[in-house]
């Protein structure tokens, strides 16, 4: 009895496990498709990013060129910040020569003004009295010229005695040292001396523009009372110019006097402006910098005190390894270059139909009798620009490249370039 019901158990176990083995198929589907997809992975190896192949016609049509890094002597520039500064005496305060009233002053801030022009108008009452002082002492010197004459006449025939003489004489010299002193305080504020001895009396003088220039501020009214220390107006003359640059401690053994400049003002859109080196100043600001002063080869008066510029020093040339600029292209804040490699360039992963199509041009193209052509492989090298002159650009390149072998694209990079970007954008969208 217990042999039947062994054979009995061993039966329903074999059963089972049949039936689990046809219900879980897992282990026969899932080990081959791995096996084909490492297969196909391991058949679709990529070649590198920065390598694009060109066909001749596309060579042709992008009009790209090859040539060899050259050594060339490009002027070296130092790049400075600064300002537009004015010296001192093109900076004109307007006073008030003698204290009086405001009776006019007819500026604005921004107003041009020309040398000798009408500034303000001052009502002093004192200058009555002032020009009555004057118009009084000249008679009183006309007089004593002739007594001077007569006592002089008289001490010389010892008719007279010597003291009066003396007394007219000093007296005289008196009067001449007054009136002396009165017609230039007179003409320092503008009124004549003679109008006065012909009666002509004012209680106004006016004030003007001891230079041409704008005026940056107006500080009184009209009716305002103003003392000879008060400033009334300012101001500011383009004359005398400069561009005020701040050179670093480190760059100062590079300056010299006479050195040429390059400005770009910032409100000028890359205007360029010319100069020299004129002064340099030996005490280092507290930020370990220098103030040097340039003039401008050709002043300009609509320039504004206080805009910033950026300057370029000329250094002198030196011999660098250099390219034309068209053989340089910028993508994503880097310079390249592109130059001729044997690597392979990235395989291009087709459809099925895709496939098929491709299969039937060329089959087409060999039966019209066209030769399959042959392309060259370019690699993109990054490397720094430095400086530009004549159409050509300082590069540093890799220390891997060697200058006498290597064919770089001097002309139509950027054709390269956008051939590069069209290929990545293809092996991206058929990745698998």
């Amino acid at each position: 009895m217990k042999r039947i019901l062994l054979s009995i158990s061993l039966l329903w176990l074999a059963s089972a496990c049949r039936e689990s083995t046809e219900k879980d198929p897992t282990t026969t589907t899932e080990t081959k498709p791995t096996a084909e997809a490492t297969e196909e992975k391991s058949g679709h190896e990529e070649g590198p990013a920065d390598v694009v192949e060109l066909t001749t016609d596309q060579l042709r049509i992008g009009a790209i060129s090859l040539g060899k890094v050259e050594y060339r002597n490009l002027g070296q520039l130092l790049q400075i910040n600064g300002r537009l500064a004015i010296p001192a005496q093109s900076q004109v305060a307007i006073t008030a020569l003698q204290g009086g009233f405001v009776r006019s002053i007819p500026l604005l801030p921004g107003q041009p003004v020309r040398k000798g022009q009408l500034l303000a108008r001052i009502e002093n009452p004192d200058l009555v009295g002032l020009q009555q002082e004057y118009a009084e002492n000249q008679s009183r010197l006309t007089y004593l010229e002739a007594e001077y004459a007569r006592q002089k006449e008289l001490s010389e025939q010892n008719v007279g005695a010597l003291k009066v003489f003396q007394q007219t004489s000093a007296e005289r010299n008196q009067v001449r040292s007054r009136l002396g002193g009165l017609a230039q305080r007179l003409r320092l504020v503008g009124i004549s001396p003679q109008a006065a001895l012909d009666g002509k009396f004012s209680a106004y003088y006016d004030v003007t523009a001891s230079v041409a220039g704008v005026v940056t501020h107006v500080a009184v009214n009209v009716g305002q009372y103003v003392q000879p220390a008060d400033i009334m107006a300012q101001l500011t003359s383009s004359q005398g110019l400069y561009a005020e640059l701040t050179v670093f401690e480190k760059d100062l053994p590079q300056i010299r006097e006479g050195q040429r400049v390059s400005i770009r003002l910032n409100n000028e859109d890359g205007k360029e402006r010319s100069g020299r080196i004129a002064y340099i100043n030996r005490i280092i600001d507290a930020n370990r910098s220098v103030r040097v002063v340039a003039r401008l080869d050709q002043p300009d008066a609509r320039l504004a005190p206080n805009t910033f510029l950026k300057a370029s020093l000329d250094l002198g040339n030196s011999r660098v390894t250099a390219l034309p600029e068209g053989a340089i292209v910028s993508a994503e804040g880097k310079d390249y270059i592109f130059v001729v490699t044997d690597e392979k360039a990235p395989e291009e992963h087709e459809h099925e139909e895709g496939e098929a199509q491709h299969s039937e041009k060329e089959e087409h193209a060999h039966q019209a009798g066209e030769t399959e052509q042959h392309g060259t492989t370019f690699k993109q090298i990054p490397v720094r620009r430095g400086v530009t002159q004549e159409g050509y650009s300082q590069v540093t390149l890799p220390a891997t490249l060697d200058l006498s072998k290597v064919q770089v694209v001097i002309k139509g990079a950027y054709a390269v370039l956008s051939q590069l970007q069209v290929a990545g954008g293809e092996e991206e969208g058929h990745a698998h």
